[in-house]
């Protein structure tokens, strides 16, 4: 329920999927993220990414890219740093880190610097939690709605399948991991069939004042448990 909810949200408006699913699903089991909950979201990212291919725009998001491979790297080596940790908690802390990022909504350009430290910046929180969405969504959030989904899915996932790797080269995502990653998979199928029957009457302003809420409010009770 939690994926097909956040999958609809995600194939409508381009973004929320993982920021709303993420801490929901790590209070139902932490085991959840960040592997299985990356492959959810990547393979609904690229259904998406290739519903809105016409207004993709490649050469834009290489900064990005490049930031990402990066950002990934330091986030997978603080992993394998950390663990042994509590992880939920840390987890817990990234998730309102990034609800902060989307609360504020810096005024921000799409310049080649600062998609490439969005792109660091979303490696490091993607690999770490599973949400690689605000630091670029605020770098991209004068685009037009059209080609924002197309780009942030598509953002999304090479973040993902980059992620993934990472994580299974640190002995982070293992068979295990791809199993629970299955049983999310029904959730995104059930979220995109919704799509089309939801997608129009989404008001994107409060469906992300609501994501932000109860994605705080997840962190929070994961921060306290």
């Amino acid at each position: 329920m939690i994926v097909a909810a956040a999958s609809t949200l995600q194939a409508s408006t381009g973004m929320g999927m993982a920021l709303f699913a993420a801490p929901l699903l790590a209070l139902v089991d932490p085991a959840l993220v960040p592997g299985p909950a990356l492959c959810a979201v990547m393979v609904l990212s690229l259904v998406v990414a290739w519903r809105e291919r016409g207004t993709l725009d490649i050469r834009m998001l290489a900064p990005a890219i490049l930031g990402l491979l990066f950002g990934t790297a330091i986030g997978a080596g603080l992993l394998a740093i950390l663990v042994g940790w509590h992880l939920a908690q840390m987890f817990a802390a990234l998730i309102l880190a990034a609800v902060l990022l989307s609360v504020l909504g810096l005024p921000i350009r799409a310049g080649k610097l600062f998609l490439l430290l969005g792109g660091v910046a979303s490696g490091v929180l993607g690999t770490m939690a599973g949400v690689h969405g605000p630091p670029i969504a605020i770098v991209l959030q004068h685009e037009p709605p059209e080609r924002l989904r197309a780009m942030l899915c598509t953002f999304f996932a090479i973040g993902c399948a980059i992620a993934l790797l990472a994580l299974a080269g640190i002995g982070v995502f293992g068979v295990a991991g791809v199993g629970r990653s299955l049983t999310l998979l029904p959730g995104v199928v059930i979220g995109l069939a919704f799509t089309p029957l939801v997608a129009g009457r989404i008001d994107r302003r409060r469906a992300r004042i609501a994501v932000l809420a109860i994605s705080a409010l997840s962190a929070l009770a994961l921060l306290l448990r």
